[in-house]
């Protein structure tokens, strides 16, 4: 288990939508948003297309394809080099090159060739084009001279964007970058650039890394400046917002335009992507000044119960309202990283059980977590008396046999501290019983030993 606090969000049940979780740096969960957009770093590894459409891979040598391009009636190539042994190779021969929407662009525009590099035939063309990694995808003219080449697994989307770039229908970033600097006052290039730019900086390294980072520092702070937030209610910019700016602080003129506007964004881009953007924000920052020991998060709390009611509008928690609820969880943090046992477990209690049958068993396993975190593992007596009956409660959900193996685990350690070695002992063996259901055998070795030797150590 890392480091969490993830129950502003995570624990409350959200009746706008069904809501998939996932945790940003800050430890906070977002509800999955229904639009692709919200994700232009994610490779879509989804359903396949029609495979009637797919990429019409060239049956034959690079040679053999090389002498037969006049007759094809295409002037260029695309060679995908690769190995039979690389799981990247695969993914995009069985789930990339396969989509509609590849087909549909390359074939009528490329011959595309496979090429074995481990086959003997390939090994001085794999030289030749300085192949250094797999798949190298190399898109070449009707001579074979190189136009632009793609490393690694790419989506079907990006695949077609490097064509276009090869082929001269798009501007790649760089090309985009020369043509920000000579149109700084151009919104449109400056909004590309940002939506581009976090893929392209996930495949920078060092130096270069290093070189566009600086380059682009401040391209958002001066997009917003230059354009103004009120004229960035829209879908494109909303999605900006959410890629860049993801703190908040206690004087926001974007998180509190966004709360004014609550209604017009709603309109624009839907009510359950503006209330998981404000509500993640929000919480953020609630959790950095409970963390800091800062007693302004009440300041902050009250907004929950005035300018944004509306916006925490579709969560529940059991008999709690939603400001008890986020009082009780906020003074609980605040409580614990003020090493205040006493009152952590006072308000986590009363949270669980205004939640009831609505908790759930990260609502048990976080709370264990954040206080393993805070106290770095060295609970009092009392603590780890407590910690048992929410490890009880936990165990009576449903959950991986890994899980369950941890947490049992646990327990065993908590019974250990509290000088109970028979509780604990028994608590080891059901671990050890539960790590046989564990699918990985590697895994469950090392955690078999792992229980041996808190076995031992009784």
């Amino acid at each position: 288990m890392g480091e969490g606090n993830h129950w502003l969000v995570t624990s409350p049940h959200y009746t706008g939508g069904e809501p998939v979780m996932q945790n940003n740096k800050l430890g906070i969960i977002f509800m999955e948003r229904k639009k692709t957009f919200f994700y232009p770093l994610y490779f879509f590894m989804g359903i396949l297309g029609e495979s009637s459409a797919q990429m019409n891979l060239f049956k034959g040598s690079f040679e053999e394809a090389f002498k037969k391009r006049h007759e094809r009636k295409r002037n260029h190539f695309l060679s995908n080099f690769y190995a039979d042994w690389c799981g990247p190779c695969k993914a995009m021969a069985t789930q990339v090159f396969p989509q509609k929407e590849v087909g549909d662009y390359f074939n009528s525009r490329f011959i595309c060739v496979q090429v074995n590099v481990e086959a003997g035939e390939n090994t001085k063309l794999a030289k030749s084009y300085n192949i250094t990694g797999l798949p190298s995808m190399v898109f070449m003219d009707t001579e074979g001279k190189e136009l632009r080449r793609v490393l690694g697994v790419v989506n079907p989307k990006g695949l077609v964007k490097e064509a276009k770039i090869a082929l001269g229908e798009e501007l790649s970033f760089e090309q985009l970058y020369e043509l920000y600097k000579k149109k700084k006052k151009d919104y449109d290039v400056q909004q590309k650039l940002l939506l581009e730019a976090p893929e392209f900086m996930q495949r920078q390294e060092g130096y270069e890394r290093e070189k566009w980072g600086a380059r682009l520092k401040n391209l958002f702070p001066d997009y917003v400046k230059n354009k103004k937030i009120e004229n960035m209610m829209n879908e494109t910019d909303f999605t900006l917002l959410v890629m860049y700016h993801s703190r908040t602080s206690e004087k926001d003129p974007i998180f509190d335009f966004m709360v004014a506007h609550f209604n017009e964004g709603v309109q624009l881009v839907g009510k359950e992507e503006v209330c998981a953007y404000l509500i993640g924000l929000n919480n953020s920052y609630i959790i950095q000044l409970c963390k800091k020991g800062d007693p302004a998060y009440r300041d902050r709390l009250k907004r929950v119960g005035e300018d944004l009611k509306e916006v925490y509008s579709g969560i529940t928690f059991g008999s709690l309202s939603v400001l008890e609820a986020i009082t009780l969880l906020s003074d609980a943090t605040y409580y614990l990283y003020k090493h205040d046992e006493g009152k952590f477990f006072e308000n986590m209690d009363k949270y669980l059980a205004g939640l009831g049958e609505q908790a759930t068993l990260e609502d048990y396993t976080q709370p264990l977590e954040d206080l393993s975190v805070a106290y770095n593992g060295g609970l009092s007596k009392p603590a780890y008396v407590k910690s048992i009956v929410w490890i009880t409660k936990a165990l009576e959900k449903d959950m991986t046999p890994d899980l369950r193996t941890r947490l049992l685990i646990m327990m065993g350690q908590c019974f250990q501290n509290t000088d109970n070695r028979e509780k604990a002992k028994q608590c080891y063996n059901q671990a050890f019983l539960a790590s046989a259901e564990i699918s990985n055998k590697m895994q469950m070795k090392q955690i078999q030993e792992t229980i041996q030797q808190s076995l031992q150590g009784l």
